[in-house]
């Protein structure tokens, strides 16, 4: 071997015990950091341990440390990960692309504040609205409004734990995303109305929510409102062959009286002319 490959290999393995070095000192500072931290934060330790991330040190998430170490106190308090922090490890997952345009991305939610900062986050709701499942409780939390319709005569059951939030909806993501063929979410499950029909009707196959709520109404089957004044919303025209408006020049019927469903049974696709029964 030349002197000039032996001082090549020489600087090689030079650079290298530097790089090591380097990275040795950094989880040594980490290392001295962290234990700093836990020497007050010992509710934080107690917890750190026992979560995914027990094996990431404080500085990993938390900027700020060293004006809160060299002067402690809440106005220095080091800031809570925030979204892009957890996406500088988190960078694999589809989700990330999803979130800038999600609605609870738009809103400034930290990923913490679904998630916790050390442990699974525990939603804090009014012990009547507990949830079976976790997940759905933590939407509640914030979600009050579709809280309230679970509790409608006619609801999907989620409180009960047979369904949950993200079972339909993806909280990572847009609506455009997550439900953007709402009819096609539905009758993932729904088979029975999917079609194909030889007499299709449109709201099928256009949106669902037409003519159902899917968190709760007082409603029967999700019904945004009750027949017929559901269904005289769309089938209200002078030409409507039962006439059922009273519209000028025309009889009033007495299917107003009754459910449309009576007779047209078929409503979300039939084999027979106006979804009839037969």
């Amino acid at each position: 071997m030349n002197k000039t490959n032996r001082f090549a290999r020489g600087i090689i393995a030079s650079c290298f015990i530097v790089v090591l070095a380097a990275f040795a000192s950094g989880d040594a500072r980490a290392e001295s950091v962290g234990a700093s931290c836990l020497s007050c934060h010992d509710a934080a330790s107690a917890s750190h341990a026992k979560g995914k991330h027990a094996k990431l040190d404080c500085l990993k998430c938390h900027s700020g440390t060293e004006a809160h170490l060299a002067n402690p106190g809440p106005e220095t308090r080091p800031a809570k990960p925030d979204a892009a922090a957890c996406q500088t490890c988190h960078i694999k997952d589809a989700r990330r692309m999803n979130w800038a345009f999600s609605d609870h991305g738009k809103a400034g939610l930290a990923c913490a504040d679904c998630h916790g900062n050390h442990t699974p986050k525990t939603a804090k709701i009014d012990a009547a609205a507990k949830f079976k499942d976790s997940s759905s409780a933590m939407c509640a939390s914030c979600h009050k409004e579709v809280l309230a319709r679970f509790s409608m005569p006619s609801h999907h059951p989620v409180k009960e734990g047979a369904l949950s939030c993200v079972a339909c909806h993806d909280p990572h993501a847009g609506k455009q995303t997550t439900l953007a063929a709402k009819t096609e979410q539905c009758t993932q499950c729904h088979q029975s109305v999917r079609g194909p029909h030889t007499m299709e009707h449109p709201p099928v196959s256009e949106d669902c929510t037409i003519c159902h709520n899917p968190h709760g109404s007082p409603n029967r089957k999700l019904l945004t409102a009750a027949q017929p004044s559901l269904c005289l919303q769309c089938h209200s025209l002078a030409d409507n062959r039962h006439a059922v408006t009273g519209a000028a020049g025309g009889r009033v019927s007495g299917a107003v009286l009754r459910n449309c469903t009576a007779c047209h049974g078929g409503i979300h696709g039939s084999a027979f002319d106006q979804h009839l029964r037969y």
